[in-house]
């Protein structure tokens, strides 16, 4: 019996319908379930009840920018799905800062479809060691 491939799902919050329907469009043909949000307050009720691979947040939105966003989602959610940060604005300052505040990696607006796939790819990848590496700890300990 062949086992049919999961689908990894995304999150998507971006307030410009646009940007989301683009990266639709990029990931058309993979296996990607990907669920739209516009506002940062819609995405913490998503995810207090959904599980996604992986989450692509934009930096400038309305009501709740993603610089907070991102601290809800590790703090108070503790969301451990690598968190991307998409983003045509920004210093380098305040990007690193929201590296080291939990975010995995930044897309600078434009990005190419390949940009795009490989750092999903990738971010999916770590999240996957982090996985077995936590498993591993965890078997050990219960030894």
């Amino acid at each position: 019996m062949i086992e049919k491939k999961q689908k990894k799902r995304i999150l998507v919050v971006d307030d410009d319908p646009t940007m989301i329907k683009l990266i639709q469009f990029y990931l058309l043909k993979d296996d990607f379930d990907i669920t739209p949000c516009t506002k940062g307050k819609e995405a913490l009720s998503i995810l207090k009840t959904n599980h996604f691979e992986v989450i692509l947040i934009d930096i400038l939105m309305p009501e709740m920018d993603g610089y907070t966003l991102l601290q809800k989602m590790k703090k108070e959610l503790k969301i451990d799905a690598p968190i991307l940060v998409v983003t045509a604005h920004g210093s380098s300052d305040n990007l690193m800062k929201m590296i080291d505040d939990g975010a995995y990696d930044i897309l600078q607006k434009p990005f190419t479809t390949n940009r795009l796939k490989l750092t999903l790819r990738n971010a999916l990848i770590h999240k996957d060691l982090l996985d077995k590496c936590k498993d591993l700890e965890a078997q050990l300990l219960k030894d």
